[in-house]
């Protein structure tokens, strides 16, 4: 009970005296003190808007320590404060803590020396010259008593001062290690239980030596030994329980410290979320069944049809059974028939390989092939070609052109089949509603359930154009052909048109300029090799000659394949004051809900249409942008365009497979100082959406 009733009131004692103790730092330990604290930093020549990591280094005298992020039973963490200049500190890293027993309470944290890293981002407006960066290091140093104090420490930039570069080294491989498992906590018969899937097997292979470190307090009773179990790559501990409870800690980091094969002391970070910890107001994959996932996956297959890049190849396919007779129902059947099985067929090959990759590993969800830029660049020159090929420029029948013929040659049967691996291509750009969830469920069960569920969106996806094949009725609402069906299937190339520009602009965010130019070039080489296909002479000599430029065109638009090598990961995109947004990271997201203030996290990519056009209807509009600033929203913006674990972690904990996702962090009440459960907008948004989840009605 000393944890529940007395630890705010020595919290606040604490920090009242490190507030009013200032004394100055020493490379050695003096004789009225019990620590020596000294800057460490990895570099000192910079520039304005460098970011630099400088470790904090604590000697003790022997038998004292200090404490880890969360004390444990009694304690306080350090307190780091930057002064000289007006820098931007990050969180601290703290190092893997150790458990130090002291009566009948158990706390966490450090002995004899340790080095806490925090990054630090200067100022654009540096001055030039040497500058001094001091900081006030407040820490608790406890032995049979405790005694706050207070060292300030500094070192000098652009001043030929020697690097700690090794010691920051040293002290990044006693950091834990983060992950991106999927983690989960509840309460269960007085334990916190904590399931992880490690998607590794191998993974800590000595269960009696792990010990669980949660960094929020109070969660679990420290005095007592953590249990663990494993089956298969899902590893589950169980703690007693401490007095705090989960729903003041929807989200929060656990340090899982163990033993390697060779007796080494390491630990991974993971973060989790609490069984109650998710509001949505839309398609939850909360208390979610296989029932409900079949049914999410059914409709969000049916509003895939509505996306940009579909909508065309659906329309053409509804177009060929205009002058279809009803005489003529069995060969409308075998064609939705072939339609559906390309479709089912290709959604199978995808779930396998999202599968595999999954049991691999592998941080991927849905739109996966489309984080890399050979993907995106096909996809371009699919559309580039579908769009000439409707416009006119050439005629080769891939079961889209020739409207009213098609359906009536039995031959052509292959034509509607492909037509169906088209339509799937062309769809895995988008996340319609009702997907997230079902993705998000099927990427968490067996392989035999998630093939059920991408077959059933496979299904959907299918459905209209099979409805039109099998029910006459329905054809019927159809207009009746003429001369117009040509002049709609022309139209119909500039969707295509506009489908291959878009995918060349979400290239330039994958590629460096010289690959956008590539791909633009590749493009024209295909253009003008189809003309010379279609312009080919029928002499001999001629034809090798038209045949060997031909060739060498095309050859180029092979080359232009091995030209798409992804820009850097960390080339991320500066935040844009105008929306007042910033660049989503694990360690931003918890620095501010560590704090008070409400959050707004939006997970987005280049690729996903869904995401772009809520950015522009529902978010980067000035009322939104108003909204945010009223209430002193933090506006997190991840970019899942590229591969990023992170942002891949974020979306397993709120059992999602891809973006869009949106969440709300309020802020923190006033009455009792936790945070309001997070709440999981809709995937299409409206600023009223918007508006609802941060001011609810009624508040």
């Amino acid at each position: 009970m000393f944890q529940k009733s007395f630890r705010p009131l020595f919290l606040a004692l604490s920090f009242l005296i490190l507030a009013s103790t200032g004394y100055p730092a020493s490379a050695q330990i003096s004789a009225d003190k019990n620590i020596s604290v000294r800057l460490l930093p990895e570099k000192t020549e910079v520039k304005g808007g460098d970011t630099i990591t400088v470790g904090i280094e604590q000697t003790l005298r022997n038998g004292w320590h200090t404490y880890w992020l969360n004390p444990g039973d009694s304690g306080t963490a350090a307190r780091i404060e930057w002064k000289g200049l007006a820098v931007k500190a990050a969180p601290i890293q703290w190092p893997i803590p150790k458990k130090l027993p002291l009566g009948p309470l158990t706390n966490f944290g450090y002995e004899e020396k340790v080095v806490l890293l925090q990054e630090i981002t200067l100022p654009e407006d540096l001055p030039e010259g040497a500058v001094e960066l001091t900081a006030t290091i407040d820490v608790l140093v406890c032995h049979e008593i405790c005694i706050p104090e207070s060292h300030t420490a500094s070192f000098t930039i652009n001043g030929g001062r020697d690097v700690a570069t090794q010691a920051i080294a040293e002290a990044r491989a006693m950091l834990p290690l983060d992950m991106g498992w999927a983690t989960s906590m509840r309460e269960e018969g007085g334990d916190l239980v904590v399931t992880i899937n490690t998607d590794t097997p191998s993974a800590f292979a000595k269960l009696k030596s792990i010990e669980l470190y949660p960094e929020e307090w109070g969660l679990i009773l420290n005095t007592v030994e953590t249990s663990a179990s494993k089956d298969g790559d899902t590893l589950t501990l169980r703690h007693k329980r401490g007095d705090r409870a989960l729903s003041e800690v929807p989200v929060t980091k656990l340090v899982i410290v163990y033993e390697d094969t060779n007796g080494e002391r390491k630990a991974v970070r993971v973060s989790t979320l609490g069984e109650s910890a998710v509001t949505t107001m839309s398609d939850s994959s909360q208390e979610i069944t296989l029932w409900k996932a079949l049914l999410l996956a059914l409709l969000g297959g049916v509003v895939l049809n509505l996306m940009p890049c579909v909508f065309p190849v659906l329309s053409m396919k509804a177009l060929s059974l205009a002058n279809l007779k009803d005489k003529d129902i069995a060969i409308a059947r075998k064609h939705g028939i072939a339609y559906t099985l390309g479709i089912l067929v290709s959604f199978a090959v995808i779930a396998g390989v999202l599968i595999a990759l999954k049991a691999g590993g592998m941080q991927i969800g849905w739109g996966f092939q489309l984080q890399h830029p050979t993907v995106i660049l096909f996809l371009a020159y699919l559309f580039f070609i579908l769009g000439l090929n409707l416009a006119g420029y050439f005629e080769i029948n891939f079961g889209l052109s020739n409207a009213g013929k098609t359906l009536t040659a039995r031959s052509d049967i292959s034509g509607s089949f492909f037509t169906g691996m088209l339509a799937t291509l062309v769809a895995t750009p988008c996340t319609a509603p009702f997907m997230g969830a079902a993705m998000g469920y099927a990427l968490t069960q067996s392989a035999f359930a998630a093939l059920l569920v991408f077959l059933t969106l496979g299904l959907g996806l299918a459905l209209p154009y099979l409805a039109m094949t099998f029910i006459p009725a329905v054809r019927h609402v159809l207009p009746k052909p003429g001369a117009w069906m040509e002049r709609l299937r022309q139209f119909l190339a500039f969707p295509m048109f506009l489908s291959s520009c878009w995918l060349i602009w979400v290239l330039s965010q994958q590629v460096s300029h010289m690959g956008q130019f590539a791909a633009l070039l590749g493009m024209l080489a295909l253009a003008f090799g189809i003309w010379l296909w279609k312009y080919r002479p029928r002499h001999i000599a001629g034809h090798i000659f038209y045949l060997l430029v031909m060739l060498a065109s095309f050859g180029f638009v092979l080359s232009t394949f091995f030209t798409m090598h992804p820009v850097a990961e960390n080339s991320a995109r500066a935040p844009d004051e105008k929306q007042n947004w910033e660049d989503f990271s694990q360690a931003r997201l918890q620095d501010y809900l560590d704090g008070d203030e409400a959050v707004f996290v939006n997970m987005t990519a280049a690729w996903c249409i869904t995401c772009r056009v809520n950015e522009k209807v529902a978010l980067a509009i000035d009322s939104t942008q108003a909204l945010f600033t009223k209430n002193n929203v933090k506006y997190l913006k991840g970019d899942w365009t590229n591969q990023n674990p992170e942002i891949t972690a974020f979306l397993e904990e709120y059992g999602r497979s891809g973006v869009p996702i949106y969440v709300y962090y309020g802020p923190r009440l006033e009455k009792h100082g936790v945070r309001p459960e997070p709440v999981v907008l809709p995937q299409i948004l409206t600023p009223g959406l918007v508006k609802d989840a941060i001011e609810p009605q009624g508040e």
